[in-house]
């Protein structure tokens, strides 16, 4: 595109895409910017020329996000089972999955931990089908010594709230082949621009959210904007036509705003140390649990797990949870569901109760700690002290 064709917007939007290729380490023609993760992987289904009743291959231990993706492009996903451990996709469980109709396995970063890229391409290549890097919760992780996205053929990423790095709302992809990178900017260059009015609510949330501190009136005001997300009032991760159904919304394929990618520039250049930040946190958190004998986050060798979430296993997650309250201990609640948020009615997404018991046992136990970089050793010092009160609930 030559200066007297840009689009407004288009040079803090090429300074995003730059920087996010130096983290990535691929050429910037290759990133592709969109209004969320989820619009970032349909673009990729759709680049891919998906038709009715191929098939993808998916963690059952994801956000709702992944299946309405798969749908809206016409496809169907396919629930396998997941790695104990890990949390990731169980690649043995993947190959037993595959069929005539399979064109994809998402390979998702689970709390930032990437999945076995090597295991699953082994896997799919032979027959064709594509890995997609599902890395919305890795950015700034590693695998194989390598930044997560770099070693799959294809990759998204998110800028939600609770992501590495937040604009808000947003997300990107990554294509290693030159055509397909093409493709996925012209569907970036024809997708909706976001309203004004749209960025403005953005901007005040965003403003919002880093003046709300990380107490009680931090999480009273998390659980309001949930709540209106969900019911449509303000934009949210989630709306509520996607919680509610299949069809894709109207408005669901746009790209992403100048100012969105002006403020994901100017974050991402934070990412290392907050990643650094985000380990500290963790090791204390796994030095604690080793000590005490419970299970620790798993980190294969190989890949650097960027933590975005620490996951945790109790006995009783709903008392569990409540004692939290009570203590205001600020727990995570990735994945209380095979396809979270969702707990009713899963099969309307395809997923059918029995098919996947380790992830559907895990959803009936996980609870993340905290580890975002605002935290204090103080706070860290009282999450240890919370677990310390009840060791005796912890796997």
């Amino acid at each position: 595109m030559n200066a007297d064709n840009r689009s407004p917007g288009a040079d803090a939007r090429d300074v995003f895409r730059a920087r996010i290729s130096k983290v990535i380490g691929v050429s910037p023609d290759r990133v592709t910017l969109f209004a969320k993760g989820r619009v970032a992987l349909f673009a990729m289904l759709r680049a891919l020329d998906l038709r009715p009743g191929d098939e993808v291959i998916v963690p059952a231990f994801t956000c709702v996000a992944v299946p309405n993706a798969i749908l809206y492009a016409g496809a169907r996903p396919v629930y396998v089972d997941i790695d104990p451990r890990t949390y990731t996709i169980d690649p043995a469980a993947a190959n037993a999955a595959i069929t005539p109709r399979t064109r994809v396995i998402l390979a998702q970063n689970t709390f930032g931990l990437s999945a076995d890229i090597e295991a699953l391409q082994a896997i799919g290549g032979p027959h064709g089908i594509k890995v997609i890097d599902d890395c919305t919760h890795g950015l700034g992780g590693r695998y194989g010594g390598r930044p997560n996205g770099f070693s799959a053929e294809l990759s998204f990423f998110s800028t939600q709230w609770s992501k590495p790095i937040s604009t808000g709302l947003g997300g990107f992809a990554i294509a290693r082949d030159p055509a397909t990178a093409a493709l996925l900017r012209r569907l970036e260059e024809g997708a909706e621009e976001p309203t004004s009015a749209r960025v403005a609510m953005l901007r005040a949330l965003v403003f919002a959210s880093e003046h709300a501190g990380r107490g009680g009136l931090f999480r009273a005001g998390r659980a309001a904007y949930r709540a209106m997300s969900r019911l449509g009032v303000v934009p949210g991760s989630s709306d509520r036509d996607e919680l509610g159904g299949t069809d894709m919304p109207d408005g669901f394929f746009a790209r992403l705003s100048p100012w969105q990618a002006q403020v994901g520039a100017d974050r991402i250049a934070r990412l290392a140390h907050d990643i650094g930040l985000r380990r500290a946190t963790a090791g204390r958190y796994t030095a604690f649990l080793v000590g005490h004998d419970r299970t620790r986050a798993a980190e294969p060798t190989g890949s650097t797990h960027s933590f975005l979430r620490y996951p945790l296993r109790v006995k009783d997650r709903r008392a569990f949870v409540a004692a939290a309250e009570r203590a205001g201990i600020d727990l995570g609640d990735w994945f209380v569901s095979p396809l979270y948020p969702i707990t009713k009615g899963l099969d309307r997404w395809g997923f059918r109760a029995g098919t996947a018991p380790i992830a559907e046992a895990v959803c009936s136990e996980i609870v993340n700690l905290p580890t975002d970089p605002s935290l204090s050793e103080r706070d860290v010092d009282r999450v240890l002290g919370f677990l310390g009160s009840r060791i005796e609930w912890i796997r």
